[in-house]
């Protein structure tokens, strides 16, 4: 197996895990792509809909970001930069928002 093969593989096994702000949504993409989202007990019971969106969207973020970094770390693992990584920079709440509207 040649490096670059070995490259991609490592690419396709890559598993993010994200926390939320507040720590009551967790989300799990693994390598094929499926993702785990899960609500520790009370958050629907505490929180308003508008906290409980932004819990899962902070997790969800927190994920895209630990996979970004992950892909990254392998560019530089194998081919000593991380050149044609764009750095994740996560949308604002509001730009989201302004879109649905």
């Amino acid at each position: 197996m040649n490096s670059l093969t070995r490259y991609f593989a490592d690419v396709s096994r890559i598993r993010a895990v994200g926390l939320s702000t507040n720590q009551w949504v967790e989300v799990v993409r693994h390598h094929d792509g499926d993702l785990d989202v899960r609500i520790r007990p009370g958050l629907l019971r505490r929180c308003t809909e508008e906290e409980v969106a932004a819990e899962i969207r902070t997790a969800l973020i927190a994920a895209v970001a630990d996979h970004r970094r992950q892909y990254q770390q392998l560019r530089i693992d194998y081919f000593g930069s991380s050149l044609g990584v764009e750095e994740f920079t996560p949308p604002k709440p509001s730009d989201s928002q302004e879109q649905t509207q």
